[in-house]
């Protein structure tokens, strides 16, 4: 007779681990999905503060630094990672 000595693997998770874990993964992925409906309106409002700069002409716009901007980096990194985030989430509840 064997003795097992470690209590691993999926045969050793409760129901309510199992319960708790899917709760915690739909949770997560909510927040993520709320999170890239943040993120992309943000984007879209300093989108909009950039334009409103350019129409300025007073110096304020971003032809001086470029691509190099931090207000057009900041939307590229938000959009980059609001995409990255409806990848991730919308593929978990399976719309992908």
């Amino acid at each position: 007779m064997t003795t097992q000595l470690t209590m691993t693997g999926d045969d050793w998770i409760s129901d309510r681990d199992r319960t708790r874990q899917k709760k915690a993964i739909a949770a997560r992925r909510d927040a993520g999905l709320k999170a890239a409906k943040a993120l992309e309106k943000a984007a879209e409002a300093l989108n909009d503060y950039l334009r409103a700069c350019r129409e300025c002409q007073d110096g304020s716009d971003d032809s001086k630094m470029g691509a190099g901007d931090g207000r057009r980096v900041l939307i590229g990194n938000m959009t980059e990672y609001m995409g990255w985030l409806h990848w991730k989430h919308d593929a978990e509840r399976g719309t992908a």
